[in-house]
C-alpha cells in the first residue's frame, strides 16, 4: 500500500541555490537534484519562480489546474501555490527565483499591474508562449542576469533589480497586460488598502474568516473594504475570503490523501460537517465528489 500523503512539501531557495541568497538565474539542467528531485511531486515554493522551457513539453498542475506547457513557454509561480510538474522527456530552459524582499513585488506602488497579472489571480493563467523575436529579447536579459551574478561587480544587485523588473514587463505586455499604475492618489491609497487585505488573507485565513475580522485589522468598517474589494476585483471581501479557505481546502483534496475532517481541523474548523456545508454551497461538490472528480489522472511515461 502506498504511504498516506497528509503533507504539501514546502521548498526553499536554498534548496535550488546551495546558498541563502534571494536571487538566482540557472539553466535547469544546471540545477541538478535540487530541481529535479520535484518532478512529479505536488509542492509549494516559499519564493517567487519564473520558468521558461526553451525544449521539450510537460503538464504544469498549478493548484487543481492542468496546462500542456510546449517549448518556448514561460510560465510564473508565486510563493504557495501547489504545484506539480511532469515530463516524459527531458526539458532544458531557465528558471528565474527570489524571494519578496529581492522586489518587493507586494509594494503596490511599484508594480500594481506586474504583480496582479503574471503572478497573483484567482484563475492562475500565465502560462506564456514566446514567438522568436520576443525569444531574443527575454535571451538577452537572462543572459545579462547570468553575467552580472558571475561578475559581481559594483551595484551588481540594482543591476539585476533592473533587469528582473525589465524581463517581468516584456513578460506582461506579451500577455497582453497593462502595467501602468493610477496617478490618482485615492485609487493608490484604495488599492494599498485592497493589497494589505489580500495579504493578511494569506496570513491569517486559518484563523479568521469574516469581514469584520479582516476590517478591523485595517482600522476600517466592513463596509468601506467591501467597497474597495468590489472596485478593484469585481467581488467581496468576503468572497475573497472564502475563495481562499476553499482553494486551500481543494489543493489538500487534490494533492494529498487527507480526508475532509483532517482538512477542516487544519483550515481552522471546529466541525468538520459545517466544513462539508460550507465547501458544497460554495462549489456544488462535496469534499469527496471533488476530490474524485478531480483525481489527477496517471500520465504514462
Amino acid at each position: 500500500m502506498a504511504e498516506k500523503r497528509e503533507n504539501i512539501g514546502i521548498v526553499s531557495l536554498p534548496e535550488y541555490a546551495h546558498a541563502d541568497p534571494t536571487f538566482i538565474v540557472s539553466g535547469l539542467c544546471e540545477l541538478g537534484n535540487g530541481f529535479f528531485n520535484h518532478i512529479g511531486v505536488p509542492h509549494r515554493h516559499d519564493f517567487y519562480t519564473i520558468y521558461w522551457i526553451k525544449q521539450g513539453e510537460l503538464l504544469l498542475t498549478i493548484d487543481t489546474t492542468t496546462h500542456e506547457v510546449k517549448k518556448n513557454t514561460l510560465f510564473f509561480v508565486a510563493p504557495g501555490q501547489v504545484h506539480n510538474i511532469q515530463t516524459s522527456e527531458k526539458v532544458e530552459g531557465y528558471m528565474i527565483a527570489f524571494q519578496d524582499a529581492f522586489m518587493c513585488l507586494k509594494d503596490q506602488t511599484q508594480v500594481s499591474g506586474i504583480n496582479s497579472g503574471l503572478f497573483f489571480n484567482s484563475q492562475f493563467s500565465s502560462v506564456i508562449a514566446v514567438d522568436v523575436e520576443q525569444e531574443r529579447d527575454f535571451e538577452s536579459v537572462v543572459h545579462l542576469m547570468m553575467k552580472e551574478l558571475t561578475m559581481r561587480e559594483p551595484e551588481y544587485e540594482m543591476a539585476l533589480h533592473g533587469l528582473l523588473r525589465y524581463f517581468l514587463v516584456l513578460a506582461s505586455r506579451v500577455k497582453g497586460q497593462k502595467v501602468g499604475i493610477s496617478p490618482e492618489h485615492h485609487a493608490m491609497h484604495n488599492s494599498s488598502v485592497f493589497l494589505k487585505f489580500k495579504n493578511l488573507i494569506e496570513e491569517k485565513y486559518h484563523e479568521l474568516k469574516t469581514v469584520s475580522d479582516y476590517a478591523a485589522l485595517l482600522h476600517i468598517k466592513p463596509v468601506l473594504l467591501n467597497e474597495i474589494s468590489k472596485q478593484l476585483s469585481g467581488i467581496t471581501a468576503g468572497e475573497h475570503i472564502r475563495n481562499r479557505v476553499i482553494l486551500e481546502a481543494q489543493r489538500y483534496l487534490y494533492n494529498t490523501d487527507l480526508t475532509a475532517k483532517e482538512i477542516a481541523y487544519r483550515l481552522g474548523f471546529d466541525d468538520p460537517h459545517y466544513f462539508s456545508r460550507f465547501f458544497k454551497k460554495y462549489t456544488n461538490q462535496s469534499p469527496s465528489e471533488f476530490k474524485e472528480a478531480s483525481r489527477p489522472v496517471s500520465h504514462q511515461a
